[in-house]
């Protein structure tokens, strides 16, 4: 790896204070360079010696092309042990190529790939595998695919599961199996070939799913993987012609399909009178929930966040709940009650706590374009990403909203987001965000605040918690001034109780772990 210190002594930083209101510990890497200017952070494990394995993906520019990863050991003092790279370099018979993901089993690391190869006519699945202590990579073949059974074929984001055509990996929330989709070439049906691994990359399943039905009108919503690797549940929408004749509510149903090694269940429900535009499937524990938004009034516009329980064997329906906005989160959102649904709202994440709560996240989030016209006659547009309020809500065993609030927030970027947006946590009963703001936190009316632009010239990291009753303060963890570089809150990753972030500024970077 062509990495140079900048910097030979640790920083090390560690903030708690009598006066400090909310506890947690910072620790900081030396700063360094990279041969590739943009990386970011692909998964973070601990080594079980107190150190930790950080994974970052790369991709290069105009005047350096490539991609790959890097591997960076370091010990409980984010001091570095060991590093190593893997450039992604395939032969000319390679025709399309993909990284899916990675995923670790202890001290081995597993980079996960899908590539086509012309002279077999086939799509090859395979894992590049490599203990932590020698970044000796070696190959094992996962499994294949003739490339006759491929239709129009594209390669999505590690991580994301789409409907239209593809190759996709999902790991667990545990990651301690993950989930491969194929879509498969079939006139008559929506199909895809399923594969799941343990993280020893055991083969549990491998499965065909068919829906007899057109593409454009099976949308899948997600894929959730069992914490053993042998169940997976797939969730989708479909738009049938019987639920056209709804006077009321969605035209549309969800049908959640379980799938294990020898079988295959569905179950289909519906949004009886409101609208849903989008649900997200967790099992956790002995607990199979659906969760998303909902209206009244029709889709993209939201009152509130409904709540489906099912059974994760039978899949009977247990529990169907709609739970409108508290009369809180609409005076942190408008400053006083007001009967208003809310748009443009963008799930984020799904977050278990100890006691079996579930803490749902979103994000307002919204894109512009403007056009212009230069007095010579010509023109041009420009498109801006508006990552505005965080939405956040706390349910408990029984699907009821234990609090929900808004936390107010202006941000907008043309083009690269790192900076902006948040990362989310929680640890015991409290929940957490981090946010980069460039300016002094905005004071809003009725006791209200609002968070503002940040940028890669102007970034203070901020700490929000929300505890277990609602109440929610915050603090300023590092000033940009007093920092060397300003760390991506959209690319935070999560181990144990840590949060850890890359920063960026210029050709130099550092490692942040913020402990809770």
């Amino acid at each position: 790896m062509k990495k140079t210190l900048l910097c030979l002594a640790l920083t090390l930083l560690s903030i708690i204070s009598f006066a400090q209101k909310i506890p947690f510990e910072i620790k900081k890497s030396a700063i360094f360079k990279d041969e590739y200017k943009r990386s970011s952070i692909a998964l973070v494990e601990d080594d079980g010696k107190g150190g930790v394995v950080v994974i970052r993906s790369y991709v290069g520019g105009a005047f350096s092309t490539g991609s790959g990863y890097y591997f960076e050991h370091y010990d409980s003092n984010l001091k570095l042990i060991k590093e190593s790279e893997y450039e992604i370099n395939y032969s000319k018979a390679v025709r399309q190529s993909s990284v899916l993901g990675v995923i670790m089993d202890g001290e081995n690391v597993h980079i996960i790939d899908f590539i086509y190869e012309k002279d077999q006519k086939a799509y090859i699945c395979s894992a590049m595998s490599s203990n932590i202590n020698d970044f000796n990579f070696k190959k094992n073949e996962l499994f294949r695919v003739n490339s006759d059974e491929i239709k129009q074929f594209v390669f999505f984001d590690a991580g994301a599961f789409d409907g239209d055509s593809g190759a996709s990996m999902i790991v667990n929330e545990n990651r301690t199996a993950f989930a491969i989709t194929v879509d498969i070439k079939d006139k008559n049906a929506e199909t895809h070939r399923m594969f799941v691994f343990d993280q020893s990359l055991n083969k549990n399943i491998d499965h065909t799913f068919k829906r007899v039905i057109k593409d454009r009108k099976f949308v899948y919503e997600n894929i959730d993987v069992s914490k053993d690797g042998k169940t997976i549940y797939v969730l989708g929408k479909v738009y049938s012609d019987e639920k056209k004749k709804k006077k009321e509510g969605g035209k549309y149903q969800y049908e959640l399909t379980r799938i294990t090694g020898d079988s295959e269940k569905t179950q289909v429900f519906d949004s009886d009178e409101h609208f849903v535009e989008s649900l997200n499937a967790i099992v956790f524990e002995d607990r199979l929930i659906c969760l998303g938004f909902y209206s009244d009034l029709r889709d993209y516009r939201f009152k509130g966040i409904s709540y489906f329980e099912l059974d994760p064997v039978t899949l009977e329906m247990k529990k169907a709940k709609y739970n409108p906005f508290t009369e809180q989160f609409i005076i942190d959102k408008y400053g006083k009650d007001k009967d208003k649904e809310l748009k443009n709202l963008s799930f984020r994440k799904i977050i278990t706590t100890q006691n079996g709560d579930i803490i749902f996240n979103a994000e307002e989030f919204y894109i512009t374009s403007h056009y212009y016209s230069s007095p010579q006659g010509g023109s041009y547009s420009s498109t801006n990403y508006h990552y505005d309020d965080i939405v956040t809500a706390r349910l408990n065993s029984n699907g009821e909203i234990v609090w929900a609030r808004n936390i107010n927030k202006r941000q907008v970027t043309a083009g690269d987001g790192s900076f902006i947006s948040y990362t989310s946590a929680a640890v015991g009963s409290d929940a957490y965000f981090f946010i980069n703001t460039g300016e002094k936190v905005k004071k809003l009316s009725n006791d209200r605040i609002q968070f503002g632009q940040a940028s890669i010239k102007k970034a203070n990291l901020n700490i929000i918690r929300v505890n277990q009753n609602g109440d929610f303060d915050y603090q300023e963890i590092l000033d940009n001034e007093d920092n060397e570089v300003p760390f991506m809150v959209s690319n935070g990753a999560i181990s144990g109780d840590s949060v850890y972030f890359i920063g960026r500024k210029g050709t130099k970077k550092q490692i942040l772990k913020v402990s809770l």
